[in-house]
């Protein structure tokens, strides 16, 4: 490729965000008016990668559904994200916003900022029924994305005890698919908009049989194999209720997964195509053009606009769009599909190694032809010739990179919101009064949202040690927290100043039983990093175990600060209240929670439980049963269960709770009091006595405690 060649297409990439989208200029428009609203479909898939899908060439693997889909529709041959990470690139997709003018750009990012729309809210107001079945704890509503939709389901069976897995948490897509067909079936007949998110493609790859056993050692495929099921099933029930063809369905993926190269594992990190180049696929309703492939670049952020045109929202309401439609004007009433128009270039980034690690940011611009990615070593990369972007020829063409590094530039400054061009904000004075009484007089600010600067480290050469933190979780994950350790105090010594590190181990210490150690990571990190609410949320779960409940609810109530829709820090802080006999009190926070998240069975449990400590048997009864529906298995949850019963006149039941709190805690001391008490007021003595020797056996003050009552009758 020619210098000259090179530098005419760079010199001509300059983002227009209202320009209508390049395609083949046969393509033929549909002039037939809709009859009715159309409604809206969005699934998004998460992981996959464009190249391990059947319609985008590969031959490895079967996905009918997708491949159906694309034959019905539209399908893009070289869409991106912005973001190769699950929560900033959904909130790309949600509200047609840049990162840089969201802030939802990494883990580490506040919640969606509330000044921001999202496309579920332009629909809602326009009288469309809205809906959202996620299957990852990454996009629980806590961080915002709900805001618009009507249901919001996101349960994923949390369990408080063991918080250290939650960003784990994810159901199998069949499970989601289910409850998204039971609303369908409910709400199909009006104008709708439903998002369906799938998540078996990410890491670890699960995917029960037959894909798990016809992908055998390939569970990556297999998984895709998995979700493209599911999206059958969708497709067969749109079918069945005459909805299909009056439905824009959009699927796409969320990002991709590198699989080993440049060196990464999985996402996040790099930019490379291996994780930005998405599947992108367009069904339009009433549309006649089928079969068609655009090759020009779009990205994810297009999706909302795109919608936005479909479902006619007005322009003075979707304003804060970002992108640019992926169809033509509307003619007739109907829709065209895709214009052909000039070529454009598509941004992407990630902000992952400069907000966690403190390392350069990388972001990139992608033309028809070429790859240019801004970091301490620029590159520079030849898509036609070399698509899987192994070699660097910016040495040879530094006038084409500067004309490209430019448009970058350009584009940052042109979608940024305003008031993040500003100094980073300066901690509040209630804050930092919290920091102190928490031991951190001096601290580290945490990341500032900017570019990095030259002297930052450039990813490439760190990715080493960020397999290696990664490998360390892994080694946690299954136990190994010695040699995880090992590894994580080797990183520290070698990178001084990363927050992650200490958090990481704090986390591993809490996993190991070995909470004041925790105490002392968690510490280590907020002083590096006092914005960082997980590791706030960690240290308050290390004091809480270590009894030192003041403490505990000082931690927890600044993760609060840092995010006030953090119903995990609620909840935690909500049992501390408990702890330190504030029940009134604790009961109001968990009743906020079930109502924010109806679905959290331990919430309804835990304000069951408070409501039967303050004798409110009969509204707490149905609490409890609640929480126990929803998945609560906790002992102490049938133990309180049983006293509602037996107060409200059901001795019978009572027993029967009891049972089943010393069923599942063989060593719950008070369950087999209330066991023995419960016999002892029926007549049945002998029961009663052999229930209050196990009651002796366990707790030799509940013994000494209530041994009159159970004393032999005087002769």
């Amino acid at each position: 490729m020619s210098t000259s060649h090179v530098w005419l297409r760079g010199a001509a990439v300059f983002l227009a965000a209202s320009t209508a989208l390049s395609a083949t200029s046969d393509l033929q428009t549909s002039r037939k008016a809709a009859v009715t609203t159309p409604s809206v479909l969005l699934i998004t898939l998460d992981t996959v990668r464009a190249d391990h899908i059947g319609c985008y060439g590969y031959s490895r693997i079967e996905t009918p559904a997708i491949d159906r889909l694309a034959s019905d529709g539209v399908r893009f041959e070289n869409a991106y994200t912005l973001v190769p990470i699950t929560l900033p690139s959904h909130a790309v997709i949600l509200t047609g916003t840049y990162p840089m003018f969201s802030g939802v750009r990494d883990f580490t990012s506040p919640p969606l900022p509330a000044n921001v729309p999202t496309l579920a809210e332009m629909l809602r107001h326009h009288g469309y029924h809205t809906a959202a079945f996620v299957s990852s704890f990454v996009l629980n509503s806590m961080w915002g994305l709900n805001r618009g939709f009507e249901v919001y389901d996101d349960d994923m069976a949390i369990d408080l005890n063991h918080t250290r897995f939650l960003f784990l948490l994810a159901r199998r897509g069949d499970y989601t698919t289910d409850r998204f067909l039971t609303w369908l079936d409910r709400n199909g007949n009006k104008p709708f908009f439903a998002w369906l998110h799938l998540y078996d493609a990410h890491s670890p790859y699960r995917s029960p049989d037959p894909y798990h056993s016809h992908y055998s050692g390939r569970p990556y495929d297999g998984a895709i194999a998995f979700d493209d099921a599911q999206v059958g099933r969708v497709m067969s029930r749109l079918r069945a209720l005459n909805l299909y063809d009056d439905t824009l369905v959009v699927l796409l993926s969320d990002h991709g997964e590198s699989l080993g190269e440049h060196g990464e594992a999985e996402h996040g990190f790099f930019v490379y195509n291996a994780t930005i180049h998405i599947p992108l696929v367009l069904k339009l309703p009433k549309q006649a053009s089928r079969a068609l492939a655009v090759s020009q670049p779009v990205s994810s952020l297009d999706v909302a606009s795109t919608i936005a045109q479909v479902c006619r929202v007005p322009a003075a309401e979707s304003g804060s769009l970002q992108g640019r439609s992926l169809l033509g004007t509307t003619i007739s009433g109907g829709l065209s599909g895709p214009k052909p128009g000039p070529s454009q270039a598509v941004y992407a980034e990630s902000f992952y190694p400069l907000h966690s690690f403190g390392w350069h940011p990388l972001r990139a611009l992608v033309t028809a032809e070429l790859k240019y990615i801004d970091a301490p070593r620029p590159e520079l990369y030849d898509l036609e010739r070399d698509p899987g972007e192994r070699f660097n020829i910016v040495a040879g063409h530094s006038a084409t990179a500067a004309a490209l590094r430019d448009d970058l530039t350009a584009v940052g400054r042109r979608f940024a919101a305003p008031e993040r061009n500003s100094p980073a904000p300066t901690l509040d004075a209630e804050t930092l009064e919290k920091l102190k009484s928490l031991g951190y007089v001096a601290y580290k600010a945490g990341a500032v949202e900017n570019d990095g600067n030259e002297t930052a480290a450039d990813p490439k050469d760190k990715v080493g040690v960020f397999n290696r933190i990664l490998r360390a979780s892994d080694l946690s994950g299954v136990g190994k927290y010695a040699e995880a350790d090992e590894t994580l105090a080797q990183v520290e010594r070698e990178e001084p100043d990363l927050y992650v590190v200490p958090f990481q181990r704090g986390e591993n210490f809490l996993a190991w039983g070995r909470p004041a150690l925790a105490v002392a990571e968690f510490s280590k990190a907020l002083s590096r990093n006092p914005t960082f609410d997980q590791a706030a949320l960690g240290l308050g779960r290390a004091h809480f175990l270590l009894g030192q409940n003041e403490q505990a609810a000082t931690a927890f109530e600044l993760a609060l600060r840092s995010n006030k829709n953090n119903f995990l820090a609620k909840a935690a802080l909500a049992k501390v209240h408990w702890k330190q006999n504030q029940v009134g009190k604790a009961e109001l926070e968990f009743r906020e929670i079930t109502k924010s998240h109806p679905e959290f069975g331990e919430a309804h449990a835990d304000d069951g439980i408070m409501l039967t400590i303050l004798g409110r048997y009969s509204e707490a009864l149905p609490e409890i049963q609640r929480g126990i529906e929803l998945g609560s298995q906790e002992a102490i949850a049938y133990n309180y269960l049983g006293v509602c019963q037996a107060e409200l006149g059901h001795p019978s039941d009572a027993i029967h709770s009891y049972e089943k709190a010393v069923e599942l805690d063989p060593r719950y001391s008070v369950a087999y009091l209330n066991l023995a008490l419960q016999y002892r007021n029926q007549g049945f003595r002998a029961k009663a006595l052999a229930y209050f020797e196990t009651v002796c056996k366990l707790s030799e003050e509940l013994c000494k405690q209530y041994a009159s009552q159970f004393a032999p009758p005087k002769s």
